[in-house]
């Protein structure tokens, strides 16, 4: 009888327990955390850099409070010296709103050379030094300008591969994602 009473008890407890893993699996939309890929869906691969004045950077400082246009170029990429500009515009219209750029650099050498092709273009946003593509490995691209849209909880939500105009509609819906 006592042992007919335990499995009893066992039962219950299990079907309770049971019970509340899948009120907590349904509360939770029954997703787990993001798995960490530089792809759309997945939660951005972290990665400090230095900027130009010699700070380091952390992307995932960002997280909960800005999201994030990751940008891969260089100075002598033409597409990315067209590009830059559109960024620059697209970054002034929304950092109030919460936008960050992350303009990371490949370029290898002095750092003067990216100063100077700043100052030349009279760019604003930030930007990181990454000479030895070490980020752009982490990130899996082979070619520039390559740009990820990340948003306020560190979700990639777009991959562009080659130039675009940052102030188009179309590019304007897609910050404007990010943001929300």
């Amino acid at each position: 009888m006592l042992a007919n009473r335990r499995r009893i008890v066992l039962v219950a407890v299990s079907l309770v327990l049971l019970g509340i893993s899948l009120i907590i699996l349904q509360v939770r939309g029954g997703r787990a955390a993001p798995e960490v890929r530089p792809e759309q869906g997945h939660l951005a691969p972290d990665f400090t850099l230095s900027n130009l004045d010699g700070q380091m950077v952390r992307l995932s400082d960002f997280r909960g409070n800005k999201a994030v246009l990751l940008n891969f170029w260089a100075t002598w990429c033409a597409p990315c010296r067209l590009e830059m500009p559109t960024m620059d515009k697209a970054y002034q219209e929304y950092k109030s709103r919460g936008l960050e750029i992350l303009a990371v650099s490949l370029d290898a050498g002095s750092n003067s050379v990216v100063k100077n092709f700043m100052q030349e273009l009279k760019l604003d946003f930030p930007v990181l030094l990454d000479p030895d593509m070490e980020v752009l490995r982490l990130y899996r691209q082979f070619s520039i300008p390559a740009t990820f849209l990340i948003d306020k909880q560190g979700i990639v939500r777009h991959r562009e591969l080659g130039y675009r105009d940052w102030t188009t509609p179309d590019s304007r819906k897609l910050i404007e994602a990010i943001l929300r």
